[in-house]
């Protein structure tokens, strides 16, 4: 294996989750590039049925994390994920609606910055669309909290006592 794909390996499996941020913006520019990379991700048959609304406003990020997105109070920036909301085509919606969560939160760590990936519970989604003025039939679930990692706050958590399990018990060959 050569050493960039080692490099590229290693950055991927240091991702995590960030719920915990300092009280500070990101730059326009690190913000473009997430941006950029969702924008580029792929979709089902390219039909690119989702779109995202940043969020900066501190009520709207209080609003937020009221609806069940945990983190977005705490984050400089939110990124709500809308997809078309098209009721025939639902399962690959929300596929791809994973994907681009996944690559926003990638595009971050890239910066430097931690995100987290949150979804919207009960009447949250509702709530969400009537603050940011989303057509009713669009789907909101999803949302993305990115921001300057709280290295102190995250070091001070205790440690998750459940290692990942071997990859004996994560991968099998030909059968289950």
């Amino acid at each position: 294996m050569s050493e960039e794909a080692r490099d590229r390996i290693r950055f991927l499996r240091r991702v995590r989750q960030v719920r915990d941020y300092r009280p500070e913006p990101i730059s326009d520019e690190a913000l473009a590039d997430i941006l950029e990379v969702g924008r580029w991700s792929g979709s089902a048959s390219n039909r690119q049925t989702s779109e995202v609304v940043v969020v900066r406003d501190p009520r709207t990020l209080q609003l937020l994390t009221a609806s069940g997105s945990n983190t977005a109070a705490k984050a400089a920036v939110a990124l709500v994920i809308v997809t078309q909301g098209d009721p025939a085509r639902e399962e690959l919606e929300v596929f791809d609606e994973g994907r681009m969560a996944e690559r926003l939160l990638l595009a971050a760590s890239a910066h430097g910055l931690g995100a987290s990936i949150t979804t919207l519970k009960g009447e949250g989604p509702a709530n969400v669309k009537a603050a940011l003025g989303i057509p009713a039939e669009r789907r909101v679930k999803t949302v993305v909290a990115v921001g300057v990692p709280d290295t102190a706050a995250i070091q001070a958590k205790p440690k998750n006592p459940q290692p990942r399990k071997p990859m004996s018990e994560f991968a099998h060959s030909d059968r289950y």
